[in-house]
């Protein structure tokens, strides 16, 4: 699977890097922590939607915040995508709050982390999904978190042979571990990422959820380079959004040698430095995406639409909007500065505030006097709020799913 990094002597990979770099860091700065860490609850279960729609499993955006309340469909197919949505977003939150690293007490490159995240996944699934029918019709029993016994095709890709597989991922640990000399540079460990994506894709080292695994450990190697902005955005959005581009681009990447200009390794330098550069591009389209969503004149904008609508419907009083606007600015406020905001009496305001919470606009943090409100930003009312998360059509469906 040599070369595991790309020789671009063009620097435009660097360039690329020093780009996602600086505006991941910018869209970071664009939101209070607080507010970062109720949009990142939000793009959790997007993140899920998204990488499992890239797999051929749509589950709904309605379906998964039902589940996120404890609602489970009666019908047993959307009942178990359901959980794969659910499990999916365990472990991103695993990844956030550190749980699994401290479980696997590793850097996202090494064997034990990666075996940790596909365990993690696969755990809390379904029993029909932990089942497999090979090309030639044999039920296989995938065991989380263990590397396959067998041999699989992905499109016209023949994967090593599982005998080498231990091979392989020990290569790939030790080439893309974190503390090794090569890779102190951050601009490096970025080029890396997109490198490491396809490379670990190409060992394809489970015998299923696959795709999955190599995207939460993206994941997980964005957050350890402080790449995500505190989770506010999400590279499976821009690969599912162009899922036959990503497919062909990881195709293209398996390609071996083409000519002693193409490199020295067994696989093309040439066709890696293309996948890195598509890869990269996709990454900085979403950072700005997100960064585009956040601009204040339009979040505000869209609040007081929104709320104007509530209000005619007499699901939401009017004052509401001030209350909603200063918490996504702030982050939190305090119940005087929430009276203050509203310009209303006390007893007003916990109406208000409690109509919010009832429609986990608003959230509470604290005990007593001291408490303070947050905002939150649940799956019914993003397409109102932030718009283009999820497909145009699901967001409809969302929207007419609440009226």
């Amino acid at each position: 699977m040599e070369p595991l990094f790309p020789d671009d002597p063009s620097g435009e990979l660097e360039a690329m890097a020093v780009e996602l770099i600086s505006r991941s860091a910018a869209l970071s700065e664009a939101l209070h922590p607080v507010t970062r860490a109720a949009v990142a609850d939000l793009v959790r279960p997007m993140n899920s939607y998204y990488s499992n729609l890239i797999e051929g499993h749509d589950t709904h955006p309605i379906d998964i915040d039902r589940a996120l309340r404890n609602d489970y469909s009666t019908d047993k197919r959307k009942r178990d995508l359901q959980q794969e949505a659910l499990a999916h977003i365990a472990v991103s939150k695993a990844l956030r709050t550190g749980e699994l690293r401290h479980a696997t007490g590793s850097d996202p490159s090494s064997e034990v982390f990666i075996m940790g995240v596909h365990r993690a996944f696969y755990e809390h699934l379904p029993a029909d999904f932990l089942r497999v029918v090979s090309k030639e019709g044999v039920e296989q029993q995938v065991v989380p978190g263990v590397y396959r016994t067998g041999e699989v095709e992905v499109g016209r890709h023949i994967a090593p042979g599982h005998e080498h597989v231990p091979h392989f991922m020990a290569r790939f640990a030790s080439c893309y571990d974190r503390e090794a000399p090569g890779n102190r540079s951050r601009i490096h460990r970025v080029i890396a990422m997109a490198a490491a994506h396809h490379r670990l894709a190409w060992i394809h080292p489970f015998l299923d959820g696959n795709g999955r695994t190599v995207r939460l450990c993206t994941d997980a190697w964005a957050m350890a380079d402080d790449l995500d902005a505190g989770g506010v955005w999400s590279i499976s959005r821009g690969l599912a959004r162009k899922r036959d581009e990503y497919r062909a681009m990881l195709a293209g990447a398996d390609a071996p040698r083409m000519g002693d200009l193409d490199g020295r390794g067994n696989l093309s330098n040439a066709r890696l430095v293309t996948f890195c550069r598509w890869f990269l591009a996709t990454a900085i389209d979403q950072v700005s995406f997100m960064r585009d969503a956040f601009q204040l004149d339009g979040v505000l904008r869209r609040i007081d639409v929104f709320v104007d609508r509530m209000a005619s419907e007499g699901r939401m009083r009017n004052e509401a909007r001030f209350l909603l606007k200063d918490a996504f600015l702030r982050g939190r406020i305090s119940r005087q500065e929430a009276e203050r905001i509203t310009d209303t009496s006390d007893k007003t305001l916990k109406k208000i505030a409690n109509e919010l919470m009832s429609l986990g606009l608003l959230k509470r943090n604290g005990a007593g006097s001291g408490f303070r409100y947050e905002i939150a930003v649940p799956i019914p009312f993003s397409p109102w709020i932030l718009p283009g998360l999820f497909p145009t059509g699901r967001e409809s469906e969302i929207m007419a799913n609440w009226a």
